[in-house]
């Protein structure tokens, strides 16, 4: 078509041969030109979808991760607690030898002293003493409180008490009982780090004092 037969075409019709030519050129500028851009953002995409499972997945780890320390860190703070509580086997001999200090201390005469069978349980260890003890019932008492706040955990079983035939103002009461010291062995502190303590062990002296003042009513009663 001829500029001149263009020139007299109606107004209309030249705008929409305008609109057209102008059509088709912004089309192949838009799909030759921009063809690689499209390719790339196409491919930006992609590569987005792929990334925002992973991103989320990512972002749960590390709040796991998080919780992990978190919990790690509580376990460490409870281990070193119960540590002071329930020492190793190699400390066991000063624990018993802390025992028989306080009951010295309070002018108990330690009458019986001898190892028993070992206490055996999934999580700590415990040696039995059978223990006899003569002296006034203050000192006794005074000797299981002492226990009662223990740094170590010991607990007390099979508790006997009775009257002396021949009593002085030190020696009124002979006492029979059972100590058990806990504590950790060697290979269970290598296998389980984090420890439990025996469930109602710290409060077993407490419970101790309390017999110890039963029997004692007990036989005061009796003598009179």
């Amino acid at each position: 078509m001829k500029v001149g037969k263009i020139q007299s075409l109606p107004w209309h019709l030249r705008l929409v041969a305008f609109v057209a030519v102008a059509g088709v050129m912004f089309a192949g500028f838009w799909y030759f030109v921009t063809r690689g851009t499209r390719t790339d953002t196409a491919s930006m995409q992609a590569e987005i979808a792929q990334l925002l499972p992973k991103n989320a997945q990512a972002q749960i780890a590390s709040q796991r991760l998080n919780e992990f320390k978190a919990m790690y860190k509580s376990r460490e703070e409870e281990y070193a607690e119960l540590k002071a509580l329930l020492p190793e086997q190699r400390e066991l001999t000063m624990v018993l030898q802390g025992v028989q200090d306080r009951a010295r201390t309070n002018g108990l005469v330690l009458a019986r002293f001898s190892p028993k069978e070992d206490v055996l349980q999934e999580n700590y260890n415990g040696k039995k003493i059978e223990v006899n003890v003569v002296s006034s019932f203050a000192s006794l008492r005074a000797f299981f409180e002492q226990l009662a706040h223990y740094q170590r955990i010991v607990s007390i079983t099979n508790f006997e008490l009775k009257q002396v035939d021949k009593q002085t103002p030190t020696k009124t009461v002979d006492a029979r009982f059972d100590l058990t010291a806990f504590y950790v062995s060697a290979e269970r502190l290598q296998s389980q780090p984090n420890q439990k303590a025996p469930a109602g062990g710290g409060q077993a002296p407490a419970a101790a004092t309390q017999a110890v003042a039963a029997a004692a009513s007990q036989a005061a009663q009796g003598s009179k």
